[in-house]
């Protein structure tokens, strides 16, 4: 297993983490933000940070620049010592881009950690020319989720959708989903949303943004939002329909077992029409998947299959 490592940029900008930051790449830049020009009233009292605070400021900052530095420099030092493999290549709709996550494998650049790297290239067909659009540094032997990864192209060919969590799990208990970016090839900007399931027509795109159920076109961006029926309970799973018109997900009292009470909940689109199907604590669901029209099957606690028929409204066990 791999665990991709964390990377902090201090600059004019806010501070960015994350284990796909575009600081590992060697080639890589940095963009900075002019400050806003000064409000202050003439003559107007001054807050004063103590000596103290902006010491701690200061060193704290030096410490993630210092992080980054270093990060960048085993980036480097695994691409000199590793040959690059395509691992995988996405060609646009039109066919006039073609994706390509790079890999340089595991070795040991630094004492004795193995670090890999990876590499998330856009080339333009016709020209050749090619961009990195993102990277990511890992530590090999470790856990976690990591990975560049390609999930779609947009149907109109300008937008590609990939993943920073290709392989593994985060560690813990509760509903998660591998975060999703999308890359704009017109304006070359990078935009991160939450994970959810696609459509099965591969149009849209489900997924929680806090307790609201956000519906994604993969050409146009955000087309609807709702709010969970169950307010206080957790979010969790989601299931698209097999013809790509509705979906039901789960909620349940906690995120970690025991669940307490389940809720299955329908959502037909576009009308944005929400039914509760189920809402039981015993059995408590963990899972739903929506693969037959007029049924659901559902996951309890224990791994057992339960069937929710639509004609009927009966939940039974399965076999």
């Amino acid at each position: 297993m791999k665990q991709c490592l964390l990377f902090l940029m201090v600059a004019l900008t806010p501070v960015v983490a994350g284990c796909s930051s575009l600081a590992t790449s060697p080639n890589a830049t940095t963009t900075a933000v002019l400050a806003p020009t000064s409000t202050e009233t003439p003559n107007a009292p001054k807050t004063v940070e103590p000596l103290a605070t902006l010491t701690a400021i200061a060193e704290t900052s030096t410490a993630m620049l210092d992080v980054a530095a270093t990060s960048t420099a085993i980036a480097k030092a695994v691409v000199a010592a590793s040959q690059p493999k395509i691992l995988a290549s996405y060609l646009s709709l039109d066919k006039k881009w073609r994706a390509e996550v790079i890999i340089y494998d595991c070795v040991q650049v630094s004492g004795v950690d193995e670090n890999a790297y990876e590499q998330l290239k856009l080339v333009e067909v016709s020209s050749r020319a090619e961009k990195i659009i993102d990277s990511q540094l890992q530590n090999c032997g470790g856990l976690g989720a990591y990975g560049l990864g390609g999930l779609s192209w947009s149907p109109n060919s300008r937008y590609f959708y990939y993943t920073t969590a290709r392989e593994g799990w985060p560690d813990g208990c509760g509903y998660w989903e591998r975060p999703i970016i999308r890359f704009d090839t017109l304006n070359q900007i990078l935009e991160y949303l939450t994970g959810g399931p696609f459509s099965p027509d591969k149009t849209k795109i489900a997924m929680w943004q806090e307790h609201e159920m956000v519906i994604w076109d993969l050409d146009q961006g955000e087309i609807a939002r709702t709010s969970a029926v169950a307010p206080a309970a957790e979010i969790g799973p989601i299931a698209w329909s097999p013809d790509s018109r509705a979906l039901v997900y789960l909620q349940t009292t906690t995120s970690c077992p025991p669940l307490g009470k389940s809720y299955v909940v329908r959502l037909d689109l576009p009308e944005l029409a929400s039914t509760l199907l189920v809402e039981s604590e015993t059995p408590g669901f963990i899972n739903v998947i929506w693969d037959v029209a007029d049924q659901l099957r559902l996951f309890d606690e224990q791994r057992k299959e339960w069937r929710f028929d639509f004609v009927t409204k009966e939940l039974k066990p399965f076999p």
